[in-house]
């Protein structure tokens, strides 16, 4: 069930969060809102303020360290590979959800979990829910490293051109946005989250957006 989210209850979960933010976070944060807005009004218009709820609670455990995820994860029974280490940048996603039951009740239901799970590697079968909270953390306006400039202009070039339907130039860019980061975890001889190539293969399939009915 979709719950209901005021204006005044978004009002309330900015200051609500930012025990858990570093200041440069938290404005990330209020910036990743301001577009998730925007991408709202074009795919989701009747859900946007669920949309924003979940942009404010995504990074809600960022600033926590390994073994604080790792201790949440095993308050919780959730399993963690054997090199967390190596993992560390991901645990955020898997242990957000679990502090918003705990501590943020009346801010959450089954999308806005599901969004913030996997607001960082994807997965496959994304919605289009969870792909406009993906999107918006990439391409939100104070990011200013080359690959989210370059997709947020992409994006917003392809939709003003019109040329594909607003679904299509969604897919493309998410498709877009999973080669720039596969790509760049190569150069960095880092780990590739399974979940992520997943995701990126079912984009180019147009295996995705399980929550509306394509034509």
């Amino acid at each position: 069930m979709k719950i209901h989210i005021s204006d005044v209850m978004l009002d309330e979960l900015r200051e609500k969060i930012k025990p858990y933010l570093k200041h440069k976070r938290y404005n990330h944060t209020l910036a990743v809102e301001e577009e998730v807005t925007c991408l709202g009004g074009v795919y989701l218009p009747e859900d946007v303020n669920r949309l924003r709820a979940a942009a404010l609670l995504h990074d809600i455990t960022k600033k926590l360290d390994l073994s604080e995820h790792l201790q949440i994860c095993k308050d919780f029974d959730i399993m963690v590979g054997d090199q967390p280490e190596r993992e560390e940048k991901l645990f955020h996603s898997k242990t957000a959800p679990l502090i918003i039951k705990e501590n943020f009740e009346g801010y959450y239901d089954d999308d806005i979990l599901s969004a913030v799970r996997w607001h960082t590697t994807g997965r496959k079968g994304m919605t289009v829910f969870e792909s406009l909270v993906y999107l918006a953390d990439y391409i939100e306006k104070t990011r200013t490293f080359d690959d989210c400039v370059v997709l947020r202009k992409y994006f917003y070039d392809e939709l003003d051109k019109g040329e594909y339907p607003p679904i299509e130039v969604l897919r493309k860019t998410m498709v877009m946005s999973f080669d720039m980061t596969i790509s760049n975890l190569i150069e960095e001889n880092g780990l590739i989250d399974l979940d992520t190539i997943s995701a990126r293969n079912s984009f180019v399939l147009n295996d995705c957006f399980t929550d509306i009915i394509k034509e």
